[in-house]
C-alpha cells in the first residue's frame, strides 16, 4: 500500500476547506455578535494562511537543519576513506552514525549503494529531496570530483569546511542584526499605537451626527487592514534581515499580525 505523504499543496487545499467552513458558520450565526465575529474571522484567517506558511516554514527549517549536518556527514565519510575504505564502503559504514532528521536520508543513500545505484544518481536524488538549492551546488561540486578522479576524502574535507564557515557567517550576521530586529518590532508597536490613538480619540473627535457611527465603522476598517498589511511585511523584512530569507519572516509576521489585529479589536 503506498504511503500517503502530506505535501503544501494538500495541506493548502484541506485548510481552504475548513477556513471557508469556519467563516461560512461564523457567518450564519455569529454575524450579530461584532467582537466574537471578528475574533472567529480571525481564527479562519489563521487556519487557510498560518498552517501551510507554518508548515512551509517548518520544511525551511528542516532544509536548514540538514545543512548544517551534511559537513558531518562528509566529514565521516572522508575520515572512513582515509582509513582505507572505498567510497561505497564508506558510505555505507557513514549509514551507522545517527545525523538526527538527516538520518534517513542517510540511510536511504546507503541502501542505493548496496544495490548498486551509481554514485551520481545517489547524490542527486538525495540534493533533490532535500529541496535545498545550497546542497545541490554541494552536491554537483563533489559528483564533478568524483567524475574527474579526484582525491574524495581531500574534496570532501573541502566542501565540508567551506559549509561550516559559510554557517559560522549566518550566524555571525543573525547575531549583528538582532538589534534591527527589535527596532522592527518597536517599529510595529509605534505604528500600532497611532492607529489604535487614530481609531479610538481622533476618528470620534468629528461629530457629523447620523453619519458619524458610518465615518467610525470606515476608518476601522481601513486601520485594520492596513495593521494587518504592516504586521505581514514588517515580519517578512524581520526575517529576511536576521536569516537572509523571506521564508524565515513568517513567523514573525504570524505574531505581528495576530497581536496587531487582536490589540486593535480590543482597544480601536
Amino acid at each position: 500500500m503506498k504511503k500517503f505523504k502530506m505535501n503544501l499543496k494538500i495541506l493548502s487545499a484541506m485548510t481552504l476547506g475548513v477556513g471557508a467552513v469556519i467563516l461560512l458558520l461564523n457567518f450564519i450565526f455569529l454575524s450579530a455578535y461584532p467582537m466574537v465575529y471578528a475574533l472567529v474571522n480571525v481564527a479562519g484567517a489563521v487556519v487557510v494562511i498560518g498552517i501551510p506558511l507554518l508548515y512551509k516554514f517548518n520544511q525551511f527549517k528542516k532544509i536548514r537543519v540538514i545543512e548544517e549536518l551534511f559537513p558531518k556527514y562528509l566529514n565521516d565519510i572522508a575520515e572512513n576513506i582515509s582509513a582505507g575504505m572505498t567510497l561505497p564502503q564508506a558510505m555505507r559504514s557513514a549509514a551507522n552514525i545517527e545525523y538526527g532528521v538527516m538520518t534517513p536520508y542517510v540511510r536511504e543513500i546507503a541502501s542505493k549503494v548496496s544495490w548498486g545505484i551509481t554514485f551520481e544518481r545517489i547524490m542527486n536524488d538525495f540534493a533533490k529531496k532535500t529541496g535545498s538549492k545550497s546542497m545541490k551546488r554541494n552536491v554537483q561540486t563533489i559528483i564533478e570530483t568524483h567524475r574527474s578522479g579526484g582525491a574524495m576524502d581531500t574534496i570532501m574535507r573541502s566542501v565540508a569546511q567551506s559549509l561550516v564557515e559559510l554557517e559560522k557567517i549566518k550566524k555571525e550576521r543573525s547575531a549583528s542584526v538582532y538589534a534591527q530586529m527589535i527596532n522592527g518590532y518597536l517599529i510595529f508597536f509605534v505604528f500600532l499605537g497611532v492607529m489604535i490613538g487614530l481609531s479610538s480619540v481622533l476618528v470620534p473627535a468629528f461629530k457629523m451626527g447620523e453619519q458619524t457611527q458610518d465615518l467610525q465603522t470606515v476608518f476601522s476598517e481601513i486601520f485594520r487592514a492596513l495593521i494587518i498589511v504592516q504586521g505581514f511585511f514588517a515580519g517578512l523584512s524581520i526575517g529576511k534581515m536576521a536569516e537572509g530569507t523571506l521564508i524565515a519572516g513568517i513567523k514573525h509576521s504570524l505574531v505581528l499580525v495576530v497581536i496587531g489585529y487582536s490589540a486593535f479589536l480590543m482597544f480601536g
